[in-house]
């Protein structure tokens, strides 16, 4: 009764080998589990995601960290407005919701980016049309809401654009800069510097990028803002939705330019270096030193003969009260009102 067979010492080694791997086999799972799920976690906490609070509105589903939770619920607050008002100034339908990422230091801007883009360091904002992303960079001494706004702007055209065809440099980013307020007195030094040189550059040079050169890429940013608001100025803004309308489906700026304000390009640009000319030629004239001058001089003179005139009035009314008092003779009297 207690001996072991070999057949019963074999069984039970069989039996023990057998158990043995399937504990061998469920450490593995266990162990493999354990260390995907250790893997996301780490990637989950180092996706620029992480910790994200969320907010929806109509138009927009925005990720903010709590820490910057005041400046985008003020964003959140106007964002709808916002793109309700340039939809309306564009003449553009708003695309479907845009995600709005909005991160506290420049290595979260960075990783945030779809592609991982490479990114300037002085950017605080970009836009991706074809994902429907904005990230903006929160940092001291940047309007949010501007930046917002600009980031915006490139969402629409981008939108109407659409396909492969981008949006021409000009008209992106001098909308952008209209939109978005951002109008300077160092731009209006550059391109009135610009037009006194003749040394702009032709707009047909700036459709597809800008110049490389800093100097040149500014003179770009100022003349697109410009030519926009010449277009919108002299024309009105219901031709200018027009123009995008059939710029944007055609993607021909000439041909947008001649059946939206009937006229051809040369014709255009006629009017455009007109305008820049009269508007900007006479500013080196008032912020010379000899008109300062001149000018100082002027308001002197003035105010010398305003304060003689005002001491002569005052003299002439003590001259009356005086008669009222003390009763002057007529004689007297006629000689002060002579």
């Amino acid at each position: 009764m207690g001996i072991k067979t070999a057949s019963t010492e074999c069984g039970y080694n069989v039996i023990a080998k057998s158990y043995n791997s399937q504990r061998k086999l469920l450490f593995m799972k266990f162990f493999t589990k354990t260390v995907l799920l250790l893997i996301l976690h780490v990637l989950l906490f180092l996706s620029p995601c992480h910790s994200f609070q969320k907010a929806e509105t109509e138009l927009f589903r925005f990720f903010y960290y709590k820490k910057d939770s005041k400046a985008a619920h003020l964003l959140i607050r106007n964002a709808d407005p916002i793109a309700r008002e340039i939809s309306d100034n564009l003449g553009l339908k708003f695309p479907k919701k845009v995600e709005v990422f909005i991160v506290p230091t420049f290595e979260n801007f960075q990783k945030t980016q779809p592609r991982r883009a490479r990114i300037p360091s002085w950017a605080v904002g970009v836009a991706f049309p074809s994902k429907n992303i904005i990230v903006l960079l929160k940092k001291k001494r940047v309007d949010l809401l501007k930046t917002f706004r600009h980031e915006l702007n490139h969402i629409l055209l981008g939108q109407a654009f659409g396909g492969k065809h981008r949006v021409p440099r000009w008209l992106d980013e001098g909308l952008a800069m209209i939109q978005a307020g951002e109008w300077s007195m160092s731009r209006l030094s550059k391109i009135t510097g610009a037009v006194l040189t003749d040394s702009l550059i032709p707009m047909d040079n700036i459709v597809d990028t800008f110049p490389l050169e800093l100097r040149d890429a500014e003179l770009a940013y100022c003349q697109s803002f410009y030519f926009i608001s010449f277009l919108k100025g002299k024309f009105g803004d219901n031709a200018f939705k027009a123009f995008l309308k059939e710029y944007s489906k055609h993607k021909a700026f000439r041909r947008a330019i001649r059946k939206t304000y009937h006229i051809g390009w040369d014709s255009m640009e006629e009017l455009w270096l007109d305008y820049l000319k009269l508007r900007f030629s006479w500013i080196p004239i008032i912020t010379s030193t000899g008109f300062l001058w001149f000018a100082a001089s002027l308001i002197f003179i003035m105010g010398y003969i305003r304060k003689k005139r005002k001491s002569r009035l005052q003299l002439q009314q003590w001259t009356i009260e005086e008669n009222l008092l003390y009763g002057e003779n007529e004689e007297e009297e006629e000689e002060i009102y002579h």
